[in-house]
């Protein structure tokens, strides 16, 4: 018998269908879920666990889930994927790339966490940082990158932080990624979109283990989008997909309007 050991991190909002047509198809959704396993199975199998992504095309629900369960053979965790998610118009296969991350990352990411799951806006961090910078490079461009529809400060920040043109390429996509993720959230609040060019002002004294808004989270992906690896494990203070204060990182940090270092363990 299975048991549940978490209620399901809610990931997005419960929404009415839509007439305009999506443009993720099956075969588009079944390859990126596919490539977000393989990238992560030995992660999991690491920690002696199982993952297992539930793909559910026909569901119309639009949330997708991180949680836990055990059977006899130990621990699984497992990402629910509806197909109502991939469907929205705002979606595009990026942006759905970058939801399946977050929800590793609500497994992967380590602390700030609530039980054993990490908190909505360190999973988008990871989700962008490690997640997005292993899988884009094993998916085709579905969401082609064109530097005239990619806001100014987006292409000068990743042109300053990234040498190569591969890295600034995905830097620019990973970006982007999550401005179009969270134009949906936007969207589902009836507020304008966020900009990357007006981060959120309000600093948080103490870490929110919540959902951030959108403004937040579009802040978070972009640090993470700039966390340069190779940098940041110079530090020797976290894992290499985490940026932390050292004089060799100034870019990629965890916005403070989610996070604060004190007490964020």
């Amino acid at each position: 018998m299975v048991r549940l050991s978490m209620a399901v991190f809610g990931f997005l909002w419960l929404l009415g269908l839509s007439t305009v047509q999506a443009e993720i198809s099956r075969n588009t959704y079944d390859t990126i879920l596919d490539m977000v396993a393989r990238t992560y199975a030995e992660a999991f199998n690491e920690r002696n666990e199982r993952l297992r992504i539930d793909r559910l095309w026909p569901d119309e629900t639009n949330q997708a889930s991180a949680w836990r369960e055990e059977d006899r053979r130990g621990e699984i965790a497992v990402l629910r994927m509806p197909g109502g998610i991939a469907r929205q118009p705002i979606i595009n296969a990026d942006a759905f790339t970058l939801i399946a991350c977050h929800e590793i990352g609500h497994h992967l990411a380590g602390p700030p966490a609530v039980w054993k799951y990490s908190v909505e806006g360190q999973a988008d961090y990871f989700g962008v940082s490690d997640c997005l910078r292993r899988v884009f490079p094993k998916l085709p461009e579905y969401s082609v990158l064109r530097e005239a529809t990619t806001p100014k400060i987006v292409i000068d920040r990743c042109r300053m932080v990234f040498e190569s043109r591969e890295e600034r390429e995905l830097c620019m996509r990973s970006a982007m990624a999550g401005a179009r993720l969270t134009r949906y959230f936007a969207h589902k609040r009836h507020i304008g979109y966020p900009r990357f060019e007006m981060p959120e002002r309000e600093i948080a004294r103490q870490t929110d283990m919540g959902l951030p808004s959108p403004q937040c989270r579009l802040d978070t992906y972009f640090a993470a989008a700039l966390c340069d690896p190779q940098k940041s494990a110079s530090a020797a203070d976290g894992p290499p997909w985490l940026c932390t204060q050292h004089p060799q990182q100034t870019h990629g940090l965890r916005p403070r309007c989610w996070f604060s270092a004190a007490g964020a363990e």
